[in-house]
């Protein structure tokens, strides 16, 4: 039951939501973002855009990260208090308030599973259908990640798949799957994904292909910050939508913006993981939720489980900020 941990332990801890942010000596808010991993992840461009360029700054915050690991750590670490935003798998909103706390998705950042496939076995050919998957080690990142619920759910619905098999491994590790033999797919984000490629591996496998829309990372916050922070909310909000303008409209500028935040990776592999990104519609053009994507990621944890009553879960989603934000830019 590793999935709902978060949310059990959480009910014997100190609950400080809603609190107030503080301002830095130029008047700017302090603002603390808990996101999902361990370090900065292409597919959360917009984010990181919003920060380099000064479109926070502009809205007269000053965001700082606070990497907290898997998905349920991240709105649990929101939950705690010790963040004012979280940026993960937004549907653990819904899952928080079926055991009673108020979570809130008020930004989309990624719209489409932001995930691909890539090995290293020469004789693989490219999977065109769910049914190529059936006798496959899919290398996933360890439940309850989106990455690894999702890939479970494809197992459950299709019977063909009775001899596909999951392999969970920490984040960062899938290519070693690879490496030792254990796996023969490893899901990977970008820009692990184009630097996987880059070294030799087949990319085989698309997820945002397959599986279309879906709410695959949100901003999220509890309601009670929401009704003590409402201009925070919006602020930060602004600066998202502005951010993923930016991403559309600017393609070249966004890859410099990229290639500078990970100054660490080959131009030419940042800028193939930035138009994959672009060209798949996992960065969206706007912010806003849309019911077929919130839709599409709830159904996954029905499937699976994780959530119990699918018609309350969109209580969780408040695109008015979100709404503002896209006429107001």
């Amino acid at each position: 039951m590793k999935r709902i941990t978060f949310i059990i332990t959480l009910t014997v801890l100190p609950i400080l939501l809603g609190c107030n942010p503080k301002s830095n000596t130029k008047g700017e808010k302090e603002i603390i973002v808990a996101q999902w991993g361990q370090e900065k992840y292409l597919i959360y461009l917009p984010l990181y855009i919003a920060m380099d360029n000064g479109f926070f700054k502009e809205e007269g915050l000053n965001v700082k990260l606070k990497y907290s690991g898997n998905d349920d750590q991240v709105f649990a670490t929101v939950i705690k208090g010790d963040a004012d935003f979280g940026v993960g798998d937004p549907i653990f909103t819904a899952i928080s308030r079926e055991r009673g706390f108020s979570g809130k998705v008020v930004a989309t950042i990624v719209n489409g599973v932001s995930i691909w496939g890539v090995t290293n076995n020469e004789k693989l050919q490219p999977i065109t259908r769910i049914s190529d998957l059936n006798g496959l080690r899919i290398g996933t990142f360890p439940e309850p990640s989106t990455n690894y619920t999702l890939m479970k759910r494809t197992i459950q619905e299709n019977p063909e798949l009775k001899d596909a098999k999951i392999i969970q491994a920490p984040i960062g590790s899938q290519l070693a799957l690879l490496e030792n033999g254990e796996a023969d797919i490893a899901m990977e984000l970008e820009p692990s994904t184009s630097l996987a490629i880059s070294k030799g591996y087949r990319l085989v496998f698309s997820s945002p292909n397959f599986y279309g829309q879906l709410a695959f990372t949100g901003l999220t916050t509890t309601e009670s910050y929401i009704s003590k922070n409402q201009d925070v909310v919006q602020s930060f909000v602004n600066a998202l939508e502005k951010a993923v303008q930016f991403c559309h409209n600017n393609q070249e500028k966004t890859i410099a913006v990229a290639a500078k935040i990970f100054p660490n990776i080959d131009q030419n592999v940042i800028k193939m993981a930035v138009m994959r990104m672009l060209n798949e519609k996992t960065l969206p053009e706007h912010i806003i939720t849309s019911d077929i994507a919130w839709k599409n990621a709830i159904d996954v944890r029905v499937i699976v489980g994780d959530i119990k009553k699918p018609e309350e879960a969109i209580k969780s989603v408040d695109n008015r900020f979100a709404e503002k934000a896209i006429k107001s830019n």
